[in-house]
Order: C-alpha cells, then sequence, then structure tokens
C-alpha cells in the first residue's frame, strides 16, 4: 500500500518542543519518541503503516539506522540529503498516488512542492491540534481535500447573483 501521511517531523514538533530543554542533552531524543508515540497513540492501525515521519539529521541518533518502525510509523533520517525538506521533495516527487498523500508541513517549500504534484498538504500546528484533539479524520485530510469535500457534499452553494436594486442600495449605503 503506498505511503498516505508524510510528516516534516521537526517542523511539527518546533512550535512544542521544550523552551528549558533538558541539561542531559536527550532532550530532541525524547520530543521525537513524544511525536512518534502521539501518532502510535492517535492513528489506526492502517494509517500507521501509511505513515512516515522524517527529520533532519546528517547522522541517525545513536544506536539508530538512517529508518526504522515504531509499531508501523516509518521513521526516516536525512541522512544523504542536507535537511529533510530536500527529502520530503524527493518523496513528494516519487509518489505514485500523490492525490493520495497528504504532507503535514508549514514549510512553503514543502507545502509549494506537494501542490505541485495534486498532493493535499496541512500546517503543522493545525494537523496537531486535529491529532491531539482526536479528530483524526480532520487530522488525516488535508485543507485542500476537506475543501474539496465540502464542495461535493452535496450542499447546494448560495446563488451568488446580485440584482441590480441590491448593487444600488449597497452603492447608496456606501456613498457612491
Amino acid at each position: 500500500m503506498s505511503l498516505l501521511l508524510l510528516i516534516d517531523g521537526y517542523n511539527v514538533l518546533a512550535p512544542v518542543a521544550a523552551p528549558n530543554r533538558d541539561p542531559d542533552g536527550r532532550w530532541l531524543q525524547r520530543e521525537r519518541m513524544k511525536l512518534i508515540r502521539r501518532l502510535v497513540d492517535h492513528l489506526t492501525d492502517l494509517q500507521r503503516v501509511n505513515t512516515c515521519v522524517v527529520f533532519d539529521a546528517t547522522k541517525p541518533p545513536k544506536g539508530r539506522p538512517s529508518s526504522f518502525l515504531v509499531e508501523g510509523v516509518s521513521v526516516c533520517f536525512a541522512t544523504e540529503h542536507a535537511e529533510a525538506d530536500d527529502l520530503l521533495e524527493e518523496m513528494i516527487a516519487s509518489h505514485t498516488a500523490p492525490r493520495n498523500l497528504m504532507v503535514v508541513s508549514s514549510d512553503h517549500r514543502v507545502q509549494a512542492a506537494a501542490k505541485r504534484r495534486g498532493c493535499g498538504f496541512c500546517d503543522s500546528h493545525t494537523w496537531l491540534d486535529d491529532l491531539l484533539d482526536g479528530k483524526v479524520a480532520s487530522a488525516c485530510k488535508s485543507n485542500q481535500q476537506a475543501e474539496q469535500g465540502r464542495a461535493g457534499d452535496g450542499a447546494e452553494k448560495p446563488n451568488r447573483v446580485v440584482s441590480e436594486e441590491q448593487v444600488d442600495a449597497w452603492l447608496k449605503e456606501f456613498g457612491f
């Protein structure tokens, strides 16, 4: 099954990373694992096996390979790339079903890559809020996909035709 959820790991962590970093230097590892634990706790089994979290790293954490699984969630460190954004762009570009891919990142470069391929995308903080609020369906659906869903939900769009009388009334109201 193809990847459905691609997450810019540090981009999601940045707004919530501890301001008083632990003196032992392991705060970043703890924050990464907290994010992964949240994914494991809030996503379904099927969503987890179709999720990949990408982190910046010239070297993976000590004792870890550059990619591994945690209860179905793929975790990748961008060891062969200058930064995670490069790997994310590569993964977006090579995805075989981009319309089924939702990219979680507030980085405009990554969002632009997703948009070019027709992928869905969502800002990190919005996505994380939805996930933590138990709105898994919303968290796994991009803003773009949500808009498409609302447009296709059978609800009639309001009539946008404005009568000449309404226009005249507005012009008079605003002094024109």
